[in-house]
């Protein structure tokens, strides 16, 4: 089933056009990455599939029942209320759709923000103002679910926990639209269809599968000793830099137990491609 078809939409801010022509689907259970170069016009996309800005020519058209949320590149509120306060008024207002109180506050555990909890919003850093961004869209429990650059200013643990977060909104029927830099490729295997953004066009990405994977991890001081049952798959070490060769199949559970164990994550390589 369809959430959103998007048929021939073209946008231009000030005379120059942000994008021309786009066309695409996002069915149930599926998850699209939207990447580009800085300017390439990816929020200007985002922002006219949720009515932020009337297009030109074409439409974004939703399925029956839908229920959208949007992570901004940039929350522009200023908000003056305690994390705290602000996450249960914004919780209560989407009424029994959205997550329960208690879900709530696990997200906000999953998502290391219970320390803050009592901080003015309009104070927090960049990265925390992001993670907060991220639990006020997921707790509106969407199917239809669009983030703006969720992971620019995260490390690679909160990224994962921003996915784990996502993916399980998939699983029960969700559709994920998130958009990025072209540089940054630490999650690109996590998504469905991919797509980029160049010349005002959207352009699908062809990706093979491989066999055969080379993660890259930073050791920090807080990292464990690497296991026997893990050293097996490692290939080489250079400036702090840990490189493990594995499978398709091994990929997700060595990459959470090199997370668990503090190493920060650099980057994936597919070796087949």
């Amino acid at each position: 089933m369809n959430l959103l078809t998007v048929n021939d939409l073209s946008f231009q801010r000030e005379g120059y056009f942000a994008f021309k022509h786009v066309t695409f689907s996002l069915s149930q259970k599926e998850s699209i990455s939207i990447t580009g170069d800085n300017g390439s016009g990816k929020t200007a996309l985002l922002e006219t599939l949720v009515g932020l800005n009337f297009p030109d020519s074409g439409q974004a058209r939703y399925g029956a029942g839908f229920r959208i949320a949007f992570m901004p590149q940039i929350e522009t509120e200023v908000v003056q209320e305690p994390v705290r306060d602000y996450l249960e008024i914004r919780r209560q207002a989407t009424g029994e759709l959205g997550v329960s109180n208690a879900q709530l506050k696990d997200l906000t555990s999953f998502m290391g923000m219970s320390p803050y909890l009592d901080h003015p919003v309009d104070t927090l850093s960049r990265g925390l103002s992001q993670r907060l961004s991220f639990l006020l869209a997921v707790c509106q429990r969407p199917n239809v679910l669009i983030l703006d650059d969720p992971f620019s200013f995260q490390n690679s643990f909160y990224a994962h926990q921003m996915v784990e977060i996502f993916q399980d909104l998939k699983e029960h029927g969700a559709g994920i639209i998130v958009a990025g830099s072209i540089k940054d490729t630490t999650l690109s295997d996590e998504f469905d269809s991919k797509y980029l953004l160049q010349q005002k066009s959207l352009s699908p990405v062809q990706t093979g599968r491989g066999q055969n994977y080379l993660l890259a991890f930073k050791a920090t001081s807080d990292s464990m000793a690497i296991t026997k049952e893990l050293g097996q798959y490692v290939t080489g070490t250079f400036d702090g830099q840990i490189q493990l060769r594995v499978s398709y199949n091994q990929k997700e559970t060595i990459l959470k137990a090199m997370l668990e164990m503090n190493y920060l994550f650099e980057g994936m390589v597919d070796l087949e491609v």
